[in-house]
């Protein structure tokens, strides 16, 4: 239990670094960094714990829940990047997409080292 809780940790420590880098590249003001940082802590621990949990039943559960979650994480951070930024909703779902795709690959690449 306190393996897969370092486990979480150390993955939302990784998407929380590599989102709050790219989102202040892309717009340059910390604010953006705080809201990145709430998308990541709303998202993240969930869509990690159903992956834990999903493990268990196999790769085609693992990958199948890989999928959907990070679909449905690029929606729920859209809609609270438009929400609090008033961005619209295609930037903002834009935003999303490119920020979860960043730390995804930059999560893969750890995982493979």
């Amino acid at each position: 239990m306190i393996l897969e809780l370092e486990i979480l940790f150390y993955y939302l420590l990784i998407t929380i670094l590599v989102e709050g880098i790219a989102i202040f590249i892309i717009f340059r003001h910390l604010k953006y960094i705080y809201y990145s940082l709430l998308c990541n802590i709303l998202t993240n621990p969930a869509l990690n714990l159903l992956l834990l949990y999903s493990n268990r039943f196999g790769p085609e559960a693992y990958y199948l829940t890989f999928l959907f979650g990070e679909i449905a994480v690029v929606f729920i951070e859209a809609y609270v990047y438009n929400y609090i930024c008033r961005f619209g909703f295609k930037k903002s779902i834009i935003l999303s997409f490119v920020l979860n795709v960043l730390s995804c690959g930059v999560g893969f690449l750890v995982n493979m080292l």
